[in-house]
């Protein structure tokens, strides 16, 4: 059985850093090599820090999967999609590695990062570091639970990781999709409580789903649920965190699955008008200001071909 990348699956913690970035050299038996120690990493400063629950793991952007992996590709492995309808779009930003730190103290999150950045140097640049916290009771900024509905316990693996019947070579590894939103507190905070619960489909406090016959319009909720039209159920485990300063905040999308194909029906289901011309409303108040496709692969993959 493949040894996968624990911070797949891992249960929501409190901090996080996001490392996004560019391969910068030619050798990429070098980047092989790095990127192979990259999971004794984490197991190690997960042992000398065992209480912090630290997990994470490296990704390789769909662009750059052939560039470091000639001989073999995952089968469903493709680009972010192109969205955009109407004043709604999320632009495709390809990125060559993802590092996703997380862990329950921040200082183990900063050191885990500044180890893993000494130790592929001069190879990669750095093109956005994110701060992930936890916000509240696990609520996004906008102030409601974030993804209610998430898969749970042992549910995670089974929704996240590739199956062996799928796709041998790959089964342990996982197909992630991430945005980056910024949202518009101010004009989402000048909405009153009832309108904003009517925008997500939800009460604010508990997270409880308001019944259809109470709602005027298409809610959040109903155009990000975990279902295709002919009610098969879409695998996602969405790893979300909330991100920003002062200045500007948002939520970083992370979503991971063994079928690739059920997360863009899922990102189409709310950027594309349906017959009817609705979307997802809360797409009104925050902007997808990045996206781009991942493939995380097990630690087997990455040793065997270091």
């Amino acid at each position: 059985m493949a040894r996968s990348q624990g911070g797949i699956y891992a249960e929501a913690n409190l901090h996080g850093i996001t490392l996004l970035l560019n391969v910068m050299t030619d050798d990429t038996a070098v980047i092989r090599r790095k990127l192979a120690r990259l999971p004794s990493i984490f197991s190690g400063l997960d042992e000398r820090f065992s209480e912090a629950n630290l997990n994470g793991y490296v990704a390789i952007g769909a662009e750059y999967w052939d560039v470091l992996y000639s001989h073999q590709r995952p089968l469903q492995l493709s680009s972010f999609p192109d969205l955009r309808d109407g004043d709604r779009q999320a632009q495709r930003q390809p990125v060559d590695l993802l590092v996703s730190v997380r862990a329950d103290r921040f200082d183990v999150c900063f050191q885990t990062a500044r180890t893993i950045q000494e130790w592929l140097g001069h190879d990669v640049e750095l093109l956005e570091q994110l701060h992930n916290f936890r916000f509240m009771d696990g609520r996004d900024l906008l102030g409601f639970i974030d993804a209610p509905d998430n898969p749970r316990g042992m549910q995670r693996r089974q929704v996240a990781l590739v199956k062996q019947d799928d796709d041998p070579y790959f089964a342990g590894g996982s197909y992630l999709y991430v945005q980056k939103f910024r949202h518009d507190l101010r004009r989402w905070e000048h909405l009153s409580s009832e309108i904003q619960e009517h925008v997500i489909g939800r009460k604010k406090l508990t997270g409880e789903r308001i019944s259809e016959a109470l709602l005027s319009m298409v809610t959040h909720t109903q155009k990000t649920r975990l279902q295709r039209d002919d009610e098969q159920p879409l695998q996602i485990l969405r790893q979300n965190m909330p991100w920003g300063d002062l200045r500007e905040q948002g939520l970083l999308g992370m979503y991971l699955s063994a079928t690739p194909a059920d997360i863009i029906y899922w990102l189409k289901q709310r950027y594309i008008a349906d017959i009817q011309g609705d979307y997802d409303p809360l797409l009104d108040y925050t902007e997808a200001v990045s996206n781009a496709a991942y493939f995380v692969p097990t630690v087997d993959f990455l040793e065997a071909n270091r």
